[in-house]
C-alpha cells in the first residue's frame, strides 16, 4: 500500500477535513496510522504535552522533519510558529530538498543526522541553551537528542575540525572541574598556611613602641588603646601606632595574612584545588558551512574517495601523463631511468558504505590513505581520476613486489569482521614495456587487465 503523505496535526480540536493534513490526539494514534508525514504541527491545546511530542519526533525515523507549533513555544527542537498552510508549504519545500541527497536517510550516524538536519534548515544557528541542571550548564538540545551516547555530547567538534560546521558567536565561557568536567563548582576562602576555612576578617594594630602586632580587641581597654605587651598608651595613629594591611586571622593555626587563598570545590565529584587548574570551555552558536552543504550533496561514493585527499597529494591527470611520457622517452635513451606505474582500483566502496555506514567507511578509507601515504617516497607522484582509480608513478624503481606490499598494507587496516575492502592492484615496470608505447596506452593497458 502506498503511504499517504500529509502534515500531521496534534490536537483535540475539530479541524475541517482536508487532503493535505490529518489530525491525531496522541503520538500512539499517529503511529497506528498508515500516513507518511511531510511534517508536524502542534496545536495550542497540546501545549502542555508538546515536549513529549517533539521528543518522540526527534527520536523517531522522522527526526529530520519540520515541526511547527500554533503558539510560539520558544523551544530549540521546534521550527517556530506558523499557520497550517504556511507549514505545509515549508514542509513540501523540505521534501524537495531531500530528493537532492544521494543517500538514504535510514541508518545514518549521529554526525550525518546533524548535517542533514541543518541542510534542511538553511541559515539555522544551533544556539547553546543554559540549563542549570546540565553538567556543563549549557546544552545543544538537537545535538543531545540525536546522540546515541548521552555520555559523549562533544562529537560535533569533529565536524567543526573538518570544516563541515563552524562556530559563529561566542555565547559564554564556563570553567569546569579538571577531574570530572562538571561546571557545578563553588569557591571558598581558606587560610594560606593550613588551608582551614575557619578564618575571620579582623582589624590589627601595630605598636610603634615595641613593634607588637595584634587584633584591635587585644589593645582595647575601655575607651583607651593600650599595648598588651609593653602597656604603652596609643593615642595618635601614625605617631603611636598604625593599622597594618593584614586583615585576616586563622582561628585554627593563628596565622595572620592580608588575603585568603581561594580554592574551588566540585559539587559533582568533591575534587578541590586552585582555580587556575580549572578547564575552560567556550560555548558558541554553530552553523553549517558552505563546504558542509557541498559535502552532503556529493554522492556517498565520491565522499569516500575524496577522503584520500587528506593524506595524498595529487597532480592532474594531464600533468601525470606528460611526466610519464617524458620518463618513457628517458628510459628508451638510458635504461638507468627505470620506473614503475601502479594502478589501485577501489572496487566495493558501495558495499562498504552499505554495511558500515558513511561515517565508519570514511574512517576505514582514511586509515588506508594514511598507510599508502606512509609507503610512498617523496619522489613518487600520485594521480586520481573520476572512476575511483589511483595512479602512482614510482621513479627509480626496479624491484618487483610492490603489489605484495600494497596488499599487506590493505590487509593491515581491514575490519576484523564484516565486509572487507576490495582493491585491484596492478604494476607495470619499465623493463616490461614495448618500445613504441606511450603514457595513455600504458595506462589503458593496465586498466584493462583483470584482477
Amino acid at each position: 500500500m502506498v503511504l499517504q503523505k500529509k502534515l500531521i496535526i496534534f490536537s483535540n480540536r475539530f479541524f475541517e477535513k482536508r487532503e493535505t493534513y490529518e489530525v491525531f490526539n496522541s503520538w500512539e494514534s499517529f503511529l497506528d496510522s498508515a500516513i507518511e508525514p511531510i511534517g508536524f504541527w502542534i496545536a495550542k491545546d497540546f501545549n502542555d504535552n508538546y515536549l513529549s511530542i517533539i521528543n518522540n519526533i526527534r527520536r523517531s525515523n522522522w527526526w529530520y522533519k519540520y515541526c511547527f507549533s500554533e503558539d510560539n513555544l520558544n523551544n530549540e527542537l521546534l521550527d517556530g510558529s506558523l499557520d497550517i498552510d504556511k507549514a505545509i508549504d515549508k514542509c513540501n519545500l523540505s521534501e524537495k530538498k531531500i530528493t537532492k541527497l544521494k543517500f538514504s536517510l535510514e541508518g545514518l550516524a549521529t554526525s550525518e543526522k546533524l548535517l542533514v538536519y541543518l541542510y534542511l534548515r538553511e541559515g539555522l544557528e544551533i544556539v547553546p541553551q543554559f540549563n542549570p541542571n546540565a553538567p556543563k550548564l549549557y546544552t545543544y538540545p538537537i545535538i543531545e537528542i540525536l546522540s546515541d551516547n548521552q555520555n559523549d555530547l562533544d562529537w560535533y567538534q569533529e565536524l567543526i575540525r573538518k570544516n563541515l560546521l563552524a562556530y559563529k558567536k561566542l555565547i559564554d565561557r564556563v570553567r569546569l572541574c579538571n577531574n570530572c568536567s562538571s561546571a557545578h563548582i563553588y569557591f571558598v576562602d581558606v587560610c594560606p598556611n593550613c588551608k582551614n576555612i575557619d578564618i575571620k576578617r579582623s582589624r590589627f594594630l601595630h605598636c610603634f613602641a615595641c613593634g607588637y602586632v595584634g587584633r584591635q580587641e587585644e589593645f582595647s581597654k575601655g575607651y583607651d588603646l593600650i599595648c598588651p605587651k609593653c602597656n604603652a598608651h596609643l593615642k595618635h595613629i601614625g605617631v603611636d601606632y598604625d593599622l597594618p594591611t593584614a586583615q585576616y586571622i586563622c582561628n585554627n593555626c593563628g596565622y595572620v595574612f592580608e588575603e585568603p587563598e581561594t580554592i574551588y570545590r566540585c559539587i559533582a565529584c568533591g575534587e578541590e584545588g586552585s582555580p587556575d587548574k580549572l578547564n575552560i570551555q567556550e560555548f558558541y552558536s554553530i552553523e553549517m558551512t558552505l563546504y558542509g552543504r557541498e559535502w552532503l550533496l556529493l554522492e556517498q561514493k565520491k565522499i569516500i574517495f575524496s577522503v584520500l585527499n587528506e593524506s595524498l597529494k595529487y597532480v592532474s591527470l594531464e600533468y601525470f601523463q606528460l611526466l610519464l611520457d617524458w620518463f618513457i622517452k628517458l628510459y628508451r635513451r638510458d635504461s638507468n631511468f627505470s620506473f614503475a606505474l601502479a594502478l589501485i582500483k577501489f572496487q566495493n566502496i558501495e558495499e562498504i558504505i552499505q554495511f558500515y555506514g558513511i561515517s565508519q567507511s570514511i574512517e576505514i578509507y582514511r586509515a588506508l590513505a594514511q598507510r599508502i601515504s606512509e609507503m610512498l617516497r617523496n619522489t613518487d607522484i600520485v594521480c586520481r581520476d573520476d572512476e575511483y582509480k589511483l595512479w602512482i608513478f614510482l621513479p627509480a624503481t626496479k624491484k618487483k613486489g610492490i603489489c605484495n606490499r600494497i596488499n599487506k598494507l590493505v590487509n593491515s587496516i581491514q575490519p576484523e569482521s564484516g565486509v572487507k575492502i576490495k582493491v585491484y592492484i596492478n604494476i607495470q615496470y619499465s623493463s616490461e614495456i614495448d618500445s613504441e608505447i606511450n603514457a595513455e596506452f600504458l595506462m589503458n593497458k593496465l586498466d584493462s587487465k583483470n584482477d
